[in-house]
């Protein structure tokens, strides 16, 4: 499906990619990925994950050369590992439109 600004496929579907180094990935690149399907798994059917070599004629467009680097849109959330599931979550919850549950999360932390 087409991207489409915002980093949305389709209608309402976000779509994040996790740049790796490996393949498949190891390491940090797996954790990464990891933490990513992880927060993805709490909105079913709304965000779409695509694991990508950071050679990827993608990678280099956006000027990626760090692996893990994970990507929404044109916008780089992490770089380099250390991708917090919390700050990922928050995010998802923000973009998506559940604003109750991202409100909640942060009183939590």
């Amino acid at each position: 499906m087409p991207q489409k600004a915002g980093g949305l496929v389709g209608d309402s579907v976000l779509r994040l990619r996790v740049f790796v180094s490996a393949d498949p990935p190891e390491g940090e690149d797996a954790r990464a990925v990891r933490v990513v399907q992880a927060a993805a798994a709490r909105f079913p059917g709304e965000v779409d994950i695509a694991v990508a070599p950071l050679g990827s004629d993608e990678a280099v467009a956006l000027g990626l050369s760090v692996s893990p680097t994970v990507v929404e849109g044109d916008t780089v959330l992490s770089v380099g590992g250390q991708l917090s599931a919390g700050r990922l979550k928050r995010y998802l919850e923000a973009q998506l439109g559940h604003a109750g549950l991202a409100a909640e999360s942060a009183s939590k932390e």
